[in-house]
């Protein structure tokens, strides 16, 4: 292949690179801005003055082990997953970005 097609592939995995990194910036906010409306999940408040009774007591309920606990599931466990996933990819196109320097060092040389 050409000295030409690996420069080219190397600026396209560069390019993912960067929309990976960007990627994960953006996503870390969101994770952010995510948690800090984790409050809204039980809001408004259920009390005497609002909402009392065996309906009001299963209707927290639900809010508070079907809607939190999913919330909860979110914030951590599956931020967590792309995280893990996105930083896994990340690692893999660097080592594919170095291969390719390799490549294109050694096609250089060749043609010293």
């Amino acid at each position: 292949m050409s000295l030409a097609y690996w420069y080219a592939l190397l600026r396209k995995k560069q390019s993912d690179l960067s929309r990976l990194q960007t990627c994960n910036g953006q996503l870390t906010g969101k994770q952010g801005e995510f948690s800090s409306n984790q409050y809204l999940m039980t809001q408004p408040e259920l009390t005497a003055t609002t909402w009392k009774g065996t309906l009001a007591t299963r209707f927290d309920d639900i809010r508070i082990d079907g809607i939190l606990a999913s919330y909860k599931e979110i914030q951590t466990t599956q931020f967590n997953n792309v995280f893990s996933i996105l930083s896994d990819k990340i690692q893999q196109i660097k080592q594919e970005i170095e291969s390719i320097r390799a490549t294109i060092a050694r096609l250089e040389a060749d043609d010293d």
